[in-house]
């Protein structure tokens, strides 16, 4: 049984005839969106692929899209790297890696992620309960399969084509905050304040989805808090919450 066919029986109980329908319609997807013609149509699928759908190779491996939103994570931020550090020839070491930062920050992979309408792709599909995080996830997962199956050559020309070149400005990154929680932890640093995050699980959230709580304290005092699907998100809820209220404070301190 072929990789493509083992999905289909665990996921839909489909025919052969609708199994090769919904293969032409990613390849058509990936070619008319991306401009991608596949050669391993196997990578691209296993992209789309949620760990919810609970699919299994033959030796019984878990068949979803972590492993290669893992790799894409790296193939990107090489490839933005390498971008800065040529559009930026006289900044220094932390400006090179704050932008960094900045261009492959989760809010700005889940913007490009949801325009893109990768969520739509994903099997199994109508779960609504997957955070936004979903489309940045998937974008990376696309960029490792198309690692795997064009090269890195090809990959980097990709991204700098319909992710650099088409979304990203760098004066207006500059003046971007990719992260609330580094920068209220960098004022609290230099002005001797302290700033403490208090993330738990919320007890009574919706059924299929785990919520998160964060307080954020200054000194002793609670001054925001945040909920999210994941302690990071809600930490960073609850800072730019509190970057709200602190901001004049930060901006004369740091900015």
């Amino acid at each position: 049984m072929s990789f493509w066919q083992e999905i289909k029986k665990k996921l839909f109980k489909d025919t052969r005839k609708k199994q090769s329908a919904e293969i032409s319609d990613l390849k058509t997807y990936l070619t008319e969106i991306f401009g991608i013609k596949p050669g391993n149509m196997k990578y691209y699928e296993r992209a789309f692929i949620h760990r919810s759908a609970q699919v299994k190779d033959d030796e019984g491996n878990d068949v979803n899209f972590e492993r290669l939103e893992f790799l894409g994570d790296a193939v990107l931020g090489l490839i933005v790297a390498v971008f800065i550090f040529r559009e930026a020839p006289n900044k220094q070491e932390g400006y090179l890696t704050k932008m960094r930062s900045k261009l492959v920050s989760r809010h700005q992979l889940n913007v490009l992620g949801k325009q893109l309408g990768l969520a739509k792709r994903l099997h199994p599909a109508g779960n609504p309960n997957l955070g936004e995080d979903i489309n940045g996830n998937l974008i990376e997962a696309l960029i490792g399969a198309l690692y795997l199956d064009k090269g890195f050559d090809f990959t980097a020309d990709f991204i700098f084509k319909n992710f650099i070149e088409k979304n990203i400005n760098l004066e207006k990154l500059e003046r971007s905050i990719a992260s609330y929680k580094s920068q209220i932890l960098e004022w609290a640093q230099k002005t001797k304040n302290k700033i403490s995050f208090n993330t738990f699980e919320e007890e009574e959230s919706e059924e299929d989805l785990t919520l998160f709580i964060s307080v954020v304290r200054l000194n002793e005092d609670v001054i925001s808090k945040g909920r999210g699907t994941s302690k990071k998100r809600a930490e960073e809820n609850a800072a730019r919450r509190a970057y709200i209220s602190l901001h004049r404070e930060i901006e004369n301190t740091i900015l």
